[in-house]
């Protein structure tokens, strides 16, 4: 062995060996005192769950839809889903799977919209047009999906104020794609029965409202206000806004209007899960890495419709998975390891919104 693959070997032993010990003294400091947490009492039991209509979930990865968590329905698609959003009439689901937009409905696969791409790529190949991966919204009577063309630039950071931003539509029926308005520097956007509504930031960084009202833009409302009058947005009379609101709203603001919160009892040193005020299930307190935690998080929880069984993840020491719990007996079963439930929720379906400067903010 010539004397530079010697030293080599020599660093690269001398690194191993530092990581080993570096670990090693870690797992003395923090390893040797780790503490699962757990469900308290943990007594599942299976049970029969039908909700009120049928819906669209996941098992793995395969997309099926049932009026109740069934393994063995048919299968509609396969593939990890990034994004979804459910039409406003439940029928169908706009899905993107393996950089497609598809469109499915609750027997097959209706309609493949695009390839899409992300504005987060750590690398952007500069000039290359494409359709966004998300920021799509469907129209109030479920027959038209809304979605962003975009031409990668180099921009400070992603684009999610494109100047190369453009808005398209999609007709379900015809299978057509249309341009609807360009230049279109948005991501938040919303309908009236005649009009888009859209928030661009201005030179300062502000945001200001915007409607199209299919032939020209104007602005509505002040720079950056915080709660517009419905009366402001129609031009002779107020607006019914309709917007499909994320995911993420409907962990943090819907669930929580719907009664569902995580709660410590300090005295027991227990947390708790209470749904309209009653105690479903108590996690007791577990010491990681990284502290004190609980293995129990409302993100990707969902009720089925009609509200009766709700979709509950757990990471604890005695069971890792979703949970589906009966809000009115209080029982729960275990249901097959990564289930999904795709829900979303609207400004038909909840009212608790305000228009900003910045578009529609749920309260």
């Amino acid at each position: 062995m010539t004397g530079w693959k010697k030293w080599l070997a020599l660093c690269g032993g001398g690194v191993v060996l530092i990581f080993a010990t570096l670990y090693i003294a870690l797992w003395f400091l923090f390893g040797r005192n780790e503490v699962a947490s757990n469900i308290a009492d943990f007594h599942p039991e299976y049970f029969e769950a039908k909700a009120s209509t049928g819906f669209f979930y996941s098992i793995g990865n395969e997309l099926k839809y049932s009026d109740h968590i069934a393994p063995d329905a048919p299968m509609l698609i396969r593939g990890e889903i990034q994004n979804f959003l459910v039409s406003p009439d439940s029928s169908k689901i706009a899905v993107v799977v393996d950089g497609r937009l598809l469109i499915v409905g609750t027997q097959s696969i209706l309609r493949q919209v695009t390839s899409v791409d992300s504005i987060w790529r750590d690398s952007k190949p500069i000039g290359h047009e494409f359709f966004r991966d998300d920021d799509f919204q469907w129209s109030r009577d479920s027959k038209v999906l809304y979605l962003i063309r975009d031409q990668y630039y180099d921009s400070q950071g992603a684009q999610l104020f494109s100047k190369k931003g453009e808005l398209w539509k999609y007709d379900i029926e015809s299978g057509t794609l249309q341009l609807v308005l360009k230049p279109f520097p948005a991501y938040s956007y919303f309908f009236s029965i005649n009009s888009i509504y859209f928030s661009t930031p201005t030179d300062k960084g502000d945001l200001q409202l915007r409607r199209f009202d299919g032939t020209g833009v104007s602005d509505i409302g002040e720079i950056n206000e915080r709660d517009i009058p419905r009366e402001k947005l129609g031009k002779d009379s107020p607006e019914s806004p309709f917007y499909s609101f994320s995911r993420h709203d409907y962990e943090q603001r819907v669930l929580p209007s719907k009664g569902v919160e995580l709660a410590d009892n300090g005295q027991a040193g227990l947390q708790v899960l209470r749904i309209g005020g009653k105690s479903y299930l108590a996690f007791t307190e577990g010491n990681g890495f990284k502290g004190h935690y609980y293995c129990s998080e409302l993100s990707r929880s969902v009720f089925l419709p009609g509200d009766k069984y709700l979709l509950f993840n757990v990471y604890c020491g005695n069971y890792d998975g979703q949970l589906l719990i009966d809000t009115v007996t209080g029982r729960y079963q275990k249901l097959p390891k990564d289930s999904v439930v795709y829900v979303t929720a609207n400004s038909d379906t909840y009212a608790h919104y305000r228009v900003t400067g910045g578009g529609i903010v749920i309260n």
